[in-house]
């Protein structure tokens, strides 16, 4: 409505835009080149046209022939031509063009009956026929246009308008959510499904959506909507019940109780509401799913049968009645004490009504008892037909017929009374059903008009009212005798507190005795004090007195003991002097000395030399005594005592030396040894590895050309077996099943190689080896066993079998074992107990 508003404020340019937009943007036909085939004519068309295509969801307009042009509507007008382009119509003859205005698109009034049209889709039988499109919609302005034919068409306005594959999401917000909200709130509602048998009114109704959660019904989503607000509400307290009626051939049965046939409709004439007698099966609704249990048990005693237009034919009337109570007293005795004011109770019904389709004989073919449902069901829509008459037309509006049918008994209050009421007619797409399209259309017409008079139901909750005041009664009684309580207790501690000051009073009576005595003893205290300070002072100016005389004598021993040590320093440095002036002359002593040794011992040279000359002349031997300088004698006695401490330490340098060597010798031969063995170890491994080789490749040879010698037949096996895990081949000889702890033997010689530092290397070379395959969680190593056994723990055991292949295929003569968990766990608790005794 409010965009046919806008429209018509728009310039005339934004108008055609509008049109083509709504015709999909199609311009006008191009007449078609002369000689060229024409298509194939729907039945009804009036010229060329090919099958219709489908339209999105949500489509305003049914698409039409290439034949024909859209209607396009003139701004504010409302009416649309329906002349095909490329034709003319006959001179003088205009196309019979109606409008009906509903009185929703004015009306604010929230008792008005509020109706809803809802088109189904193309059906099986009428897609195969290619049937014409009757009706098209404008969900934008709530609008349709009911066509006869071409020249004949009405345009009708409801409160909603929905196209074939509008969802249920969007027609239950647009026609139940009001109702539900009105039914929280207190007051009555109702939600009816009318139309034609097949247009899909259970299916709006009464879907549960089982396999589908976006095709579940109005019924399942109401219900949801009462629990969600039900849970959000923290300060009401919510009771849903439900009962499920059937009306069939003019009997209310109960779907929850089969045995309940024949249920009396009965009016209270207090309040006019209607009471059935015996009373229906009522349930307590726990939750959602309770509920799609029960009306899934429901369904099942429903009364359907078979005919040309439905597969599934309702033939009873579906009611489906939920009460809503809810209470606003408080939940606990502290807010019910506290509140004032009484609790209220509000009390909403909600009905869901699935209603029979009206049936003709021709259409749909019924016979036997078929025919007599169809009858009852036609009878009561009849009858609610004419109650709406009645309340529409003020001239009849005196006297108003419910009484004619149960189901107008049943939903008096929906029409007419106190209930907000919404309306969905359902219709079929099809120009062929144009009659039962246009009595729907036309019923829906007539309801939009009935304003009923809305009315809360909300009562004061005597129950809770009478719960509360004894509440607080039982609260109040229990604060009297809580007082009484407290007033003995009180007694009591005023008792306890008497005593208790009288016996601060004698304390404090002792107190103050005990004060003047001590007084006394401090001024006693103080005289003395007074007595012994005088005769300290006196003793302290005696002591100075004679301090100060032994203080003068010591000063004088100071002062002399100060001189001596001027004069022993004095001394000191003339010792030092001479001291100097004795090295000195010992140098130059040592000098002389040396000289005369030179001159001594060249004329001992010259004396051979002339003893040599005169060996044949008569010798004279003459002796010089030369008598020693004693000071030169002490000092060659000091300097051969020094020549000897300093041999000494040269003696020790020299042994330090030595041992040093010695020591760097045994080292350097020890490393190179075990270089040595281990240099030997990796040559015969290389040396096997190559072996290994070699015997792989005679083996992959001999079975490539198939020999089958016996000196051959373990490295055939073995070249089959490289070329099986080369290839990827099936079949292939299965190992132990592998896990994730590895065991290697013959990996390295535990005598040559086991120092700390060289099991480290080995552990750092595994890891860097083995993580091309995969995570490398622990490595260790058994330098105990002569095996030369590797403990290696992978990340699974895909990377375990992986790196052992690869590691097998490479070094050849190693041997490998995959270990269980409590295996590995007891050969790493054995390791770790070698660790620690080493």
């Amino acid at each position: 409505q409010r965009v046919g508003e806008i429209q018509k404020t728009l310039p005339s340019t934004m108008s055609e835009f509008l049109s083509k937009l709504a015709d999909g943007g199609k311009g006008p036909k191009k007449p078609s080149a002369p000689g060229a085939p024409k298509m194939p004519t729907r039945p009804g068309s009036a010229g060329p046209s090919k099958p219709s295509m489908p339209t999105k969801p949500g489509s305003s307009a049914r698409p039409a022939s290439p034949g024909a042009a859209r209607p396009a509507t003139p701004t504010g007008s409302g009416r649309s031509s329906m002349a095909p382009a490329g034709r003319k119509l006959a001179e003088g003859v205009k196309p019979r063009q109606s409008i009906h205005e509903g009185s929703g698109s004015s009306s604010g009034n929230p008792g008005r009956v509020r109706v809803a049209l809802r088109v189904r889709p193309m059906n099986k039988e009428e897609t195969e026929t290619q049937a014409a499109y009757g009706v098209e919609t404008e969900q934008e302005t709530s609008k349709i246009t009911l066509k006869r034919n071409q020249w004949d068409e009405d345009h009708f306005t409801f409160d909603a308008v929905f196209a074939e594959h509008a969802s249920q999401q969007r027609v239950y917000e647009a026609v139940a959510e009001p109702i539900v909200e009105s039914v929280l709130k207190g007051f009555n509602g109702t939600v009816m499904a009318y139309g034609q048998t097949g247009t899909g009114k259970t299916h709006t109704l009464g879907n549960l959506g089982l396999n589908d959660v976006s095709s579940q019904g109005i019924m399942l989503r109401s219900v949801a909507a009462i629990f969600d607000a039900a849970a959000n509400d923290e300060e009401g307290t919510y009771t849903v019940t439900a009962s499920y009626l059937q009306l069939y051939m003019e009997t209310v049965q109960d779907l929850w109780d089969p045995k309940n046939q024949d249920i009396n409709i009965q009016e209270d004439r207090a309040t006019g509401e209607v009471l059935l007698e015996p009373k229906p099966m009522t349930h307590k609704l726990k939750d959602l799913q309770h509920f799609v249990g029960l009306m899934q048990e429901g369904e099942k005693h429903r009364t359907v049968a078979n005919h040309k237009l439905n597969a599934h034919s309702s033939r009873s009337h579906a009611v489906l009645m939920v009460t809503v109570q809810r209470s606003d007293a408080p939940k606990d005795a502290v807010r019910a004490t506290s509140s004032l004011s009484a609790p209220t109770l509000q009390r909403g019904k909600l009905l869901l009504v699935d209603l029979a389709g009206s049936e003709r004989q021709k259409s749909t073919g019924a016979s036997g008892q078929v025919l007599e449902e169809s009858k009852f069901i036609n009878l009561s829509l009849t009858s609610l037909g004419k109650c709406i008459n009645c309340l529409v037309d003020p001239s009849q509006a005196s006297h108003v017929p419910y009484r004619e049918s149960k189901l107008t008994r049943l939903v008096k209050d929906s029409f007419g009374g106190t209930a907000r009421t919404s309306l969905v007619v359902t219709v079929g797409p099809a120009v062929t059903y144009y009659n039962e399209t246009s009595n729907t259309i036309k019923f829906g017409q007539r309801a939009i008009k009935i304003e009923n008079s809305l009315r809360k139901r909300e009562l004061i909750d005597y129950k809770g009212l009478c719960k509360q005041q004894q509440q607080q009664v039982d609260l109040l009684t229990a604060a009297l005798e809580n007082s009484e309580l407290d007033k003995e207790e009180a007694q009591q501690n005023s008792a306890a507190l008497q005593a208790m000051l009288d016996k601060e009073s004698e304390i404090e009576r002792k107190a103050a005795e005990e004060m003047e005595k001590l007084r006394k003893q401090i001024e006693e205290k103080q005289k003395e004090m007074e007595m012994e300070k005088h005769k300290h002072d006196l003793e302290m100016s005696s002591t100075k007195a004679g301090m100060a005389g032994q203080m003068e004598a010591l000063q004088k021993q100071i002062e002399e003991q100060l001189e001596v040590a001027a004069q022993d320093r004095e001394n000191l440095q003339e010792y030092e002097k001479k001291a100097m002036e004795a090295q000195e002359q010992a140098k130059e002593a040592e000098e002389r000395a040396q000289n005369l040794q030179e001159k001594t011992s060249s004329l001992e040279d010259q004396k051979k030399s002339e003893a040599e000359k005169k060996s044949a002349e008569p010798v004279t031997v003459i002796k010089y005594v030369k008598e020693k300088d004693p000071q030169a004698v002490l000092r060659e006695k000091k300097l051969e005592n020094v020549l000897m401490i300093l041999q000494r330490e040269l003696i020790d340098l020299k042994g330090k030396i030595d041992d040093m060597e010695a020591k760097h010798k045994e080292e350097l031969t020890t490393c190179h040894q075990s270089w040595q063995n281990r240099l030997i170890y990796e040559l015969k491994t290389k040396d096997k590895q190559i072996e290994h080789l070699q015997k792989t490749v005679e083996g992959c040879k001999a079975a490539l050309s198939n020999q089958q010698n016996v000196q051959t037949d373990k490295n055939t096996k073995l070249g089959r077996t490289f070329l099986d895990k080369v290839l990827g081949r099936k079949n292939m000889p299965a190992e132990s099943q592998p896990t994730k702890w590895v065991r290697l033997s013959g990996m390295f010689n535990p005598v040559a190689e086991s120092s700390p530092k060289w099991v480290e290397e080995v552990k750092a070379d595994v890891c860097s080896s083995c993580s091309i395959f995969g995570s490398v969680e622990d490595v260790k190593v058994d330098t105990q066993n002569s095996k030369g056994l590797i403990y290696i723990q992978f990340g699974n055991q895909k990377t375990a079998h992986r790196a052992v292949i690869a590691i097998k295929g490479h070094l050849g003569d190693i041997q490998y074992e995959f270990l269980p968990e409590t295996q590995w766990a007891e050969c790493v608790q054995k390791l770790t107990l070698q660790r620690v005794q080493k």
